[in-house]
């Protein structure tokens, strides 16, 4: 019978995390996988039963920034993971693997890096936690499914180049001839104009994290010793010409964002759509700056996966709505020679609603757990 247990983690720093360990009690354990999003509770992500159902035991869990995107910073997520790895080795497992799908590709693969070769002493502003001190033990394997290149990465695919000013991120500067949404600029979207649009949404990061820095230094200078941080809003995050222009990294996308939502309206409306599925770019400036900023975040997760010297494997749907550009370069990064990439028909970011795919990404991953005598 497949049974759900209720787990409170506590992380190497002291703080308590909650997880949810879906197993089936009539089979005898020796595998588990873990999954894990930096800001979403991932306890009852759908992999998690058809895992148990084949004899694996899978651990979903929250962080201490679940519901908390805002605040995040991503080194701490890591001390979060090692705690649910820690749990899983206590139990017995004789095999403990992480799936890194969505955003938390980004945390396995630079768990996994860190755990073998540390080098992340602090956050990006020096704050704790340096994890070259931290006891990290190791994946046996990994699993990326559906996965971002990072957050950083991710944040400026997505960042819309015409809004404008010397903060990048004043929605009242407008320049048209960089907004993918104005039709003279296409789709499609001719070679010339995609480069420079590219390059203005790598500089729009750029100012942004030049005016995070900029204002950390004036809340330093405040004189008020319990204000150390502020909030703001990321105008405009929906701007990846893939959205429209399907000629570029073709694939089964529909065009829409990975919240089933018109990229248009996403890109423009003042709250949240469908559900509240569309957030508010709401970060504060320590957040970004440890998340988003290009030139900061330690969190890029083609690096990281090639430092990632274990079995490997990269599941990705053809209906995935970033495309598949994603999955092949985090594959081609990565330094497993036996590496494999396979593909589910029809299956979205999140497949929702996708019961076959959902069971067909389960068969995947329990067979290569088979053929690299993990299960």
């Amino acid at each position: 019978m497949i049974k759900q247990e209720p787990i409170t983690l506590t992380t190497q720093d002291g703080v308590k995390v909650e997880a949810l360990l879906h197993y089936d009690d009539a089979v005898k354990q020796t595998t588990a996988l873990t999954i894990m999003h930096p800001t979403t509770d991932w306890r009852n992500h759908f992999i998690l039963r058809h895992l148990a159902e084949r004899g694996v035991g899978a651990l979903g869990f929250t962080t201490r920034y679940t519901t908390r995107e805002a605040e995040l910073i991503l080194e701490e997520t890591l001390l979060d993971m090692g705690a649910g790895i820690a749990f899983l080795r206590g139990r017995g497992y004789r095999h403990v693997l992480g799936i890194g799908s969505s955003g938390g590709a980004e945390i396995v693969a630079a768990y996994q890096s860190e755990a073998s070769h540390p080098t992340i002493k602090g956050t990006p502003l020096g704050d704790p936690p340096d994890l070259t001190k931290a006891n990290l033990s190791p994946f046996d394997g990994l699993v990326f499914l559906n996965p971002h290149m990072g957050r950083p990465l991710s944040i400026t695919r997505n960042l819309d180049p015409s809004v404008g000013g010397d903060s990048g991120n004043d929605p009242l500067r407008y320049d048209p001839s960089l907004d993918m949404y104005n039709p003279k600029n296409g789709p499609p979207y001719s070679e010339a104009f995609r480069k420079r649009y590219e390059e203005a949404q790598i500089e729009r990061n750029n100012k942004i994290t030049r005016w995070c820095q900029k204002m950390i230094n004036e809340v330093e200078r405040a004189g008020n010793p319990l204000l150390k941080d502020l909030p703001f809003i990321v105008y405009r995050t929906a701007a990846d010409l893939h959205y429209l222009d399907k000629t570029l990294d073709p694939s089964d996308r529909s065009g829409e964002t990975i919240w089933d939502e018109d990229a248009r309206y996403s890109n423009y409306t003042p709250g949240p759509l469908r559900g509240n599925r569309t957030r508010l770019r709401v970060v504060t400036l320590r957040s970004w700056i440890s998340q988003r900023g290009l030139a900061t975040s330690h969190f890029n997760v083609v690096k990281h996966a090639a430092q990632c010297r274990i079995p490997t494997t990269v599941i990705c749907g053809t209906a995935e709505q970033g495309g598949p550009r994603h999955a092949m370069q985090i594959y081609e990064a990565l330094p497993d020679p036996q590496k494999k990439l396979s593909w589910v028909k029809d299956a979205t970011h999140f497949m929702r609603g996708q019961e076959r795919q959902q069971a067909e990404t389960a068969d995947q991953i329990v067979a290569w757990l088979r053929e690299r005598k993990l299960f």
